[in-house]
C-alpha cells in the first residue's frame, strides 16, 4: 500500500509516494521544470490561476505513477501541503471568480494596518496573535472594496489547500490552522474571529465548514480521479500550509523543537504550548498541525528575506563561471572564522519584518583589496546569512521559545558545513539534517488519519537522519565574529531610523502646512457660502413681495417656498457648521493626530462624550438606538486601546 502526498507551492508542485510497509519514499517528482506563471498587473501584486495548480497536480501525479509503476488501487490516502495565505473566491456553483491573490501579494497591507488599529492592537495580539496584516482576510476585504461585482457573486472563500481539496473531492471546508493563517481564528475564545469579519463587513457564511486537519475531508470524485490517473474514492485525509507541513515533516511537534529552511528566503519555525505573540509583530503565530482545544500547539514563524538569494547572487556575480556551491564551500573552508574581518549584511531582498520592516539593503564592510579574496567573500556571505538566522532565533528565545534542537532538510543552505556549524555553535544546539521533503511529510501525515500510523511521532520518526552538526570548539572566535557583525547591523539600523525620522519630521511639517492651508480654505468657503446664503435670502424676499403684488401668478409663491426649503434649511446648515467646528476643534485635532484610525463618527462620539451628554441624548443626535451607542462606545474603547479597567469618560476628559 502507498500514501500520496503533495507540496503545492507557488513555483512548482512536488508529489511523493510513501510505501506503508517499509515507510520509505518510493518515488518523488517535481512539476513543472520551470516556475509556474505569476500574474502581476501592478507593482506589488501577485496572482495565480488556481486551475494551473490543479493541472500541475494532475501532471505530477501521472508522472509519479509512471516513474514508480505503482497501481492506483494501491494508494490508500492523500495528504496536501500548500502555499499559505492565498485567497480563492468561488461562487455558488464552486467556480473560481478571479485569479488567486497569493502569499507574496502586498496590495492589502494598508487595509491590514488600518484593521490592526481599528480593532485594537492589544485585542488583535491577545486574540489572533497577529496583526490582520497582509493575510487572507485583508485580501478578501480588498476584493470587497475594489471588485464589488465579483465579491457579490462569491459564496465561499478558501485558502489554496482548501481549493485543492474541493477539486479532488467536491467538498468545501477549511481547518483551524488554515483559519489562523488567514487571521480568522480567535485563540482566546476558540472560535472564528468575528471581530475581524465585522470590521471588514464579511459575512460569516463565506467561511467554509471547519474540518479536522487529520481526518477524512472527502473522497476523490470520478472526474478528479480520471484527471489525476487515480481511482474514485481515495480519501483526502490531511491538509496544512507549507511551513507547518515542513515542520511536521521534520518531526517538529513539541515545545523546544525548531524547523528551519534557507532557500531564497529563510524561515525559522518553532512550537510553543501556549498562545504567544511578539508585541512588535516581528514574527507571526499560527495554529500548528497538532493544535487542539485544551492542548495548544502554536507555530511561531520568523522569516528572513535576505538568505539564500544573497549566496546565489555571490555565485552568479562573483564566482568564476562553472563554479558550483561545493567549489565555493571548499574555497571558503580555507578562510578562518570571521573571514579576516570582512563582514556582509545580507538584507538586500526587501524590508525585513524581524528588523521592524526596515529595508537596509545588503552591505559589505572592511574589504581590503590586498588581503581579501573570492574565498573571503564566500565565507563572509555565508556567515552573514548564518548570523541573521542567529539574530532571529534570539528574538524567538526572548519570546520564551526553547531551542534545544534545530531540524532541517538537506536541500538548501543547510547542506553547507560552514553555514550549519556556525548556527549550531552560536545557538549551542544540534542541527539535524533529514532526507525528507514536504510532499513526503504530507503523505505520511495522510497515513495517521487512516490508522497506518498510531501517532504523528511514529509517522515522522521513520525518516532518514543524514547529518548532525554539533556546536564546534571555537565558540569564542565565532561569537566574536557574530558580535562584530551585529555591531554593523545596529549601526545600519540607527542610520536607517535616523533617516526615517528625518523623513517623518519633514512629512509632518508638510502635513501641518497642508492642514493650515485647508483650514484657511474652509474658513474662506464658509464666508463665501454665508454671503451666498444672504443673497438667496434677499432673492426669496423679492419673490415674496412680487407674489403679494401679483397673486394671479401662482408659480411665484411655489418657487419661493421651494427655494426656502432648499437654501434656508436650518438642519443642513447646522450639520455643515457642526462638521466644520469638529475639524477645527483642537481637541479633535489632538485625537486625529494620536489615533489616525478614528472615523468621523468616532470623532463625533468623542466630542459628545466631552460634553458629558447621556446615552439617550447621544443616540438622538447620532440617529442611533441606545444599544447602537453602547456598541459604538465599545468599539471606540478598542480603537483607543483602553484596558478593561480604564474609564472612557476619564480618558476623554484628560485629552
Amino acid at each position: 500500500m502507498y500514501l500520496l502526498g503533495f507540496d503545492i507551492g507557488s513555483s512548482t508542485v512536488k508529489a511523493a509516494l510513501v510505501e506503508t510497509r517499509n515507510h520509505q519514499v518510493a518515488g518523488m517528482v517535481t512539476f513543472p521544470d520551470h516556475e509556474m506563471d505569476m500574474i502581476s498587473r501592478q507593482p506589488g501584486w501577485a496572482e495565480q490561476q488556481p486551475a494551473i495548480w490543479w493541472e500541475n497536480v494532475c501532471f505530477a501525479t501521472q508522472m509519479l505513477l509512471k516513474q514508480t509503476q505503482v497501481s492506483p488501487n494501491q494508494i490508500k490516502a492523500i495528504g496536501i501541503g500548500y502555499q499559505m495565505h492565498g485567497l480563492v473566491l468561488v461562487d455558488e456553483e464552486k467556480h473560481v471568480l478571479r485569479p488567486s491573490i497569493i502569499w507574496c501579494d502586498s496590495r492589502a497591507v494598508g487595509l491590514g494596518d488600518e484593521a490592526f488599529q481599528g480593532i485594537g492592537t492589544g485585542y488583535c495580539l491577545e486574540h489572533y496573535l497577529n496583526s490582520p496584516g497582509n493575510f487572507t482576510a485583508s485580501k478578501l476585504k480588498w476584493v470587497k472594496d475594489n471588485e464589488p461585482e465579483i465579491y457579490s457573486q462569491g459564496t465561499r472563500f478558501m485558502l489554496p489547500g482548501d481549493y485543492m481539496v474541493l477539486r479532488m473531492t467536491g467538498e468545501t471546508g477549511t481547518t483551524i490552522p488554515g483559519l489562523s493563517e488567514a487571521i480568522l481564528w480567535d485563540f482566546k475564545n476558540h472560535t472564528v474571529a468575528s471581530e475581524v469579519l465585522d470590521y471588514y463587513g464579511i459575512d460569516r457564511d463565506m467561511i467554509p465548514p471547519i474540518t479536522p486537519t487529520f481526518g477524512v475531508q472527502g473522497k476523490l470524485t470520478r472526474q478528479a480521479a480520471n484527471a489525476m490517473g487515480l481511482i474514485q474514492g481515495i480519501p483526502v485525509t490531511y491538509r496544512a500550509g507549507d511551513q507547518p507541513n515542513n515542520a511536521l515533516s521534520l518531526k517538529v511537534l513539541q515545545p523546544g523543537e525548531i524547523a528551519a529552511t534557507s532557500g531564497t528566503s529563510g524561515v525559522v519555525y518553532g512550537v510553543v504550548d501556549k498562545p504567544l505573540y511578539d508585541e512588535r509583530t516581528r514574527v507571526n503565530a499560527f495554529a500548528h498541525v497538532n493544535h487542539q482545544k485544551g492542548k495548544d500547539r502554536i507555530g511561531i514563524l520568523l522569516c528572513i528575506n535576505g538568505a539564500g538569494i544573497q549566496y546565489a547572487w555571490m555565485r552568479h556575480q562573483v564566482a568564476r563561471p562553472g563554479n558550483s556551491y561545493w567549489d565555493m564551500e571548499r574555497m571558503m573552508s580555507s578562510v578562518p572564522v570571521g573571514s579576516d574581518g570582512l563582514c556582509i549584511l545580507p538584507f538586500g531582498n526587501g524590508a525585513e519584518r524581524m528588523l521592524n520592516n526596515r529595508n537596509l539593503d545588503s552591505h559589505i564592510f572592511n574589504i581590503q583589496f590586498n588581503r581579501h579574496t573570492r574565498a573571503h567573500l564566500y565565507r563572509a556571505a555565508v556567515e552573514g546569512v548564518a548570523f541573521s538566522f542567529v539574530y532571529g532565533m534570539n528574538i524567538l528565545k526572548k519570546m520564551g521559545l526553547n531551542i534545544d534542537v534545530i531540524r532541517v532538510s538537506n536541500d538548501n543552505m543547510f547542506q553547507s558545513p560552514v553555514f550549519s556549524s556556525t548556527i549550531a555553535t552560536l545557538m549551542n544546539s544540534q542541527i539535524e539534517v533529514f532526507d525528507t521533503t514536504g510532499a513526503a511529510g504530507a503523505a505520511r501525515a495522510a497515513g495517521v488519519a487512516i490508522g497506518i500510523y498510531h501517532s504523528l511521532e511514529e509517522a515522522m520518526g521513520v525518516q532518514k537522519l543524514d547529518t548532525v552538526y554539533e556546536p564546534s570548539q571555537n565558540y569564542g572566535q565565532t561569537h566574536q565574529a557574530y558580535t562584530y557583525w551585529q555591531s554593523y547591523l545596529e549601526h545600519m539600523l540607527e542610520r536607517n531610523i535616523a533617516r526615517s525620522d528625518s523623513s517623518s519630521m519633514h512629512r509632518q511639517q508638510q502635513w501641518l502646512v497642508s492642514l493650515q492651508q485647508k483650514e484657511a480654505e474652509l474658513s474662506k468657503t464658509t464666508l463665501q457660502l454665508e454671503n451666498q446664503r444672504k443673497k438667496w435670502e434677499k432673492t426669496i424676499q423679492k419673490l415674496n413681495r412680487l407674489s403679494d403684488q401679483h397673486p394671479e401668478i401662482a408659480g411665484l409663491r411655489k418657487l419661493s417656498r421651494e427655494l426656502e426649503e432648499e437654501v434656508l434649511d436650518e438642519t443642513s446648515w447646522d450639520e455643515f457648521e457642526s462638521h466644520l467646528h469638529l475639524l477645527q476643534d483642537p481637541f479633535i485635532r489632538t485625537l486625529r493626530q494620536q489615533y489616525p484610525g478614528l472615523t468621523q463618527q468616532d470623532l463625533k462620539l468623542c466630542a459628545l462624550l466631552r460634553q458629558k451628554l447621556g446615552t439617550k441624548d447621544i443616540a438622538r443626535i447620532l440617529a442611533l438606538s441606545t444599544r447602537g451607542v453602547e456598541t459604538k462606545r465599545y468599539r471606540l474603547r478598542r480603537k483607543l486601546q483602553l484596558k478593561n479597567n480604564r474609564n472612557l469618560q476619564e480618558f476623554i476628559d484628560k485629552i
